[in-house]
C-alpha cells in the first residue's frame, strides 16, 4: 500500500492502480476523453495498459468485455452519470450476463458536478446500477477508502462499479489496516438514533449529528460504502440496536440507501421509526456552489438538523 496520504479522490484510486498495474501488465485502464494527473504515470511507464477510447462510453465499454474475454482486468473512467445511464445495455449485456471482470470507476456522484445542469448529475446511479445482477457498487467517502477500493476491485471476478465525488474531503478512516471487507461501518456511535448515509453524505451526516447531539451523544452514524452486495447480517445486527433509523443521501428516494434500508426493515420484521431524507423525484435545475444546492434541494445541514432532532425528540 501507499507511503504517503492522498488529498485528491482521483489520485487516491489511480495512483493505487497505477501500483497494481505495473505489478501486472494484464491490468488494463480505458478512459473516456477524462484525464487526471495519475494518467501521465500510466502513459510514460506502461503505455501498453492504458488507451484513451474518446468520448465513446457505450463503445468502450464493450471493447472493455472483449478485452477481458482475452484475459484482462480491466477498468473503464469517465464522469459518472456517462459511464453509467448512458451505458447501461452494454453494461448489462456486456458485462453482467457474461459475469465480467470489468470495474466501471464513475468520478463526479450527486451534484459534483455544480455548474454542469442535469445531464451530469449522477442522482440516479446507485438505483440504476443496483439492478444489474452480480454487480458490486462500492461508495467512497474519503480518499483512504477509495483507495482500498481500488484493490478489492482488483480481486472481484465479476463487474464492479465505483462512485466517488471530485475534489478533496476529511479523512474518515486514518487506521491504513482498515480493510473495508464488511462493506459499512460505524464512525460516530450514539445511543438513540441511526444515521446510514454513503459517500461524501457521510459528512453531512457527522456534521448534523453533531449539531443535533450537542453533548448528549445520542446519534450514531454508519458509512455504507458497499451499497452492493449489502452485508445483510452485520447490518440487521445494528439496526435492531436503535427504534428510530434516517438515510441520508444525495440521490433519488427512489431505489438508493433509502430504499435498500427499508426494504431489509419489511423483509425481516424489523420494528423501528424511520424517516429518509434524499433528493425528490425532480430534475435539479439548480445552478452553483454545492451547499447552496443541497439547500435548494432541501438537503442543506440546517434544514435537515432541526427536522433530525424533532424526530429524534418524538414519543413513540
Amino acid at each position: 500500500m501507499r507511503d504517503t496520504a492522498y488529498t485528491d479522490f482521483r489520485d487516491a484510486f489511480f495512483e493505487e492502480l497505477f501500483r497494481i498495474a505495473k505489478k501486472d501488465p494484464d491490468v488494463i485502464l480505458l478512459m473516456a476523453d477524462q484525464e487526471a494527473l495519475s494518467f501521465e504515470k500510466f502513459k510514460k511507464e506502461i503505455p501498453k495498459q492504458i488507451i484513451n477510447a474518446g468520448i465513446a462510453e457505450q463503445n468502450m465499454i464493450g471493447v472493455a468485455a472483449g478485452l477481458a474475454l482475452s484475459g484482462k482486468k480491466v477498468f473503464v473512467h469517465a464522469i459518472a452519470n456517462f459511464t453509467t445511464l448512458r451505458c447501461y445495455e452494454q453494461i448489462k449485456v456486456d458485462l453482467s450476463i457474461m459475469n465480467l471482470p470489468v470495474t466501471i470507476v464513475g468520478v463526479g456522484a450527486g451534484f459534483a458536478y455544480t455548474s454542469d445542469g442535469p445531464t451530469h448529475h449522477a442522482n440516479q446511479d446507485i438505483a440504476a446500477m443496483r439492478a444489474i445482477p452480480g454487480m458490486t457498487i462500492f461508495n467512497a467517502s474519503d480518499t483512504n477508502s477509495l483507495s482500498k477500493f481500488s484493490h478489492l476491485a482488483y480481486k472481484n471476478k465479476g463487474p464492479v462499479y465505483i462512485r466517488f465525488d471530485k475534489g478533496s474531503f476529511p479523512v474518515i478512516y486514518n487506521n491504513q489496516n482498515h480493510n473495508f471487507e464488511d462493506g459499512l461501518s460505524i464512525i460516530k456511535e450514539g445511543s438513540d438514533i441511526l444515521i446510514i448515509s454513503t459517500g461524501t453524505m457521510v459528512h453531512h451526516a457527522m456534521e448534523i449529528s453533531n449539531k443535533v447531539d450537542g453533548n448528549k451523544n445520542r446519534v450514531t452514524v454508519l458509512d455504507l460504502y458497499r451499497i452492493k452486495p449489502l452485508n445483510e447480517k452485520l447490518l440487521k445486527k445494528i439496526i435492531r440496536k436503535y427504534k428510530k433509523i434516517i438515510t441520508l443521501e444525495e440521490h433519488i428516494g427512489t431505489g438508493g440507501i433509502g430504499t435498500i434500508i427499508s426494504d431489509l426493515l419489511a423483509d425481516n420484521n424489523v420494528f423501528a421509526s424511520f424517516k429518509r431524507f434524499a433528493l425528490r423525484d425532480a430534475n435539479c435545475f439548480v445552478y452553483g456552489e454545492r451547499n447552496y444546492m443541497q439547500r435548494k434541494m432541501k438537503l442543506g445541514t440546517g434544514n435537515l438538523s432541526g427536522k433530525i432532532l424533532n424526530f429524534l425528540n418524538e414519543k413513540k
